[in-house]
């Protein structure tokens, strides 16, 4: 009896949820995530915030975590441009400002 109390006890306290699940996606979605080595919670994250699998590949190999692609996708970057002018020392906002003025990020070569 004590032990289930503490059992109950340590879910109140810790949460008895599972781990994030593939639930409210298609088997085709899965296999998609999966196929780029997304696990649930990722799959989940990315795809809650409006971004599909693909997109999401994209955006991680450029380096943006979901927050900063979703920012930087409002303002119309696609993830090799975001990344050409992050890679290139620009803030968004700078890089919004610098290119409505018609200029692109020069890569510094290293």
């Amino acid at each position: 009896m004590n032990k289930l109390i503490v059992i109950l006890v340590a879910c109140l306290l810790y949460g008895c949820a599972s781990a994030p699940t593939w639930k409210g996606m298609s088997e085709r979605d899965i296999a998609e995530w999966k196929a780029i080595g997304f696990d649930a919670a990722q799959a989940q994250t990315w795809s809650k915030k409006g971004f599909n699998a693909e997109q999401s590949q994209l955006w991680s190999k450029a380096s943006f975590d979901v927050e900063s692609a979703m920012d930087w996708s409002k303002e119309k970057f696609n993830p090799e441009e975001a990344a050409t002018w992050k890679q290139a020392g620009f803030k968004l906002d700078d890089a919004i400002d610098d290119r409505a003025k018609g200029l692109t990020p020069v890569k510094m070569d290293k």
